[in-house]
């Protein structure tokens, strides 16, 4: 098992973003999270990485506990984001955005090879390497992103809308390099707002509604759940 939650609540203010949520992600799976805007999807991979603390319960990453473990270290070991909205430096190029997953790196030869493992996986990204990320389509954004987060070697991937907003030509690009991502071994954790995408890619999925799991099972079984579908599948 890479990840364990048990009983996370994290409030903003007065406010309860999550309640009482536990799941666990087993090494190699892609786990999707689908939910409603505001369902506290974002929260949750935003906890996992260090960036929000929760008030009660804790965090298990690779049997080693890293509930209050700073946003910093858990890179180290192995998680990454590709956050809503890209976060991209849009003044920098494309290949300095890509350099800067790999902060925390010290192996230049290695670092040289992953960055022309990300050019061979979005060869477009190669051709637009000396072009500021700003001046990208969305599409060729999201491959920043999603390349940004491999130069850093991830273990544990947690992928943040990565359809969001994109043409479906681009959608299935993208989701093509996820799939052979989970196909070399990195464990993923699919947050998606598009539900038959996200439940047709992963393995096992959690349904969340007010910042708590109502539901978790078999991809494949949500898909032909009629609660599920009335809701998030369009009936």
């Amino acid at each position: 098992m890479i990840l364990l939650v048990e009983n996370l609540s994290v409030n903003y203010g007065k406010i309860e973003a999550l309640r009482d949520l536990s799941l666990r992600i087993d090494e190699g799976e892609m786990v999707a999270l689908i939910g409603a805007n505001g369902a506290g999807k974002t929260t949750l991979l935003r906890t996992l990485s260090g960036l929000v603390t929760p008030r009660s319960g804790r965090i298990e990453y690779l049997g080693r506990e890293i509930t209050r473990l700073p946003s910093d270290k858990r890179v180290e070991s192995g998680i990454a984001q590709v956050p809503e909205g890209r976060g991209l430096f849009s003044v920098l190029s494309v290949e300095d955005n890509l350099l800067l997953g790999a902060y925390i790196r010290k192996d230049r030869e290695e670092i040289a090879r992953d960055l022309q493992e990300v050019y061979r996986r979005f060869p477009i990204l190669e051709e637009k390497r000396n072009e500021y990320a700003g001046t990208l389509s969305g599409g060729q954004q999201q491959m920043v992103a999603v390349g940004r987060a491999l130069m850093s070697r991830p273990k544990f991937l947690l992928l943040d809308e990565p359809s969001m907003g994109l043409a479906p030509v681009i959608v299935e690009e993208i989701f093509d390099a996820i799939d052979q991502l989970r196909q070399s071994g990195t464990t993923i954790f699919l947050v998606e707002q598009n539900a038959h995408l996200a439940l047709d890619h992963s393995d096992r999925a959690y349904v969340l509604e007010n910042g708590h799991i109502v539901r978790e099972g078999p991809s494949r079984e949500l898909l032909d759940d009629e609660s599920v579908k009335e809701a998030y599948l369009g009936g």
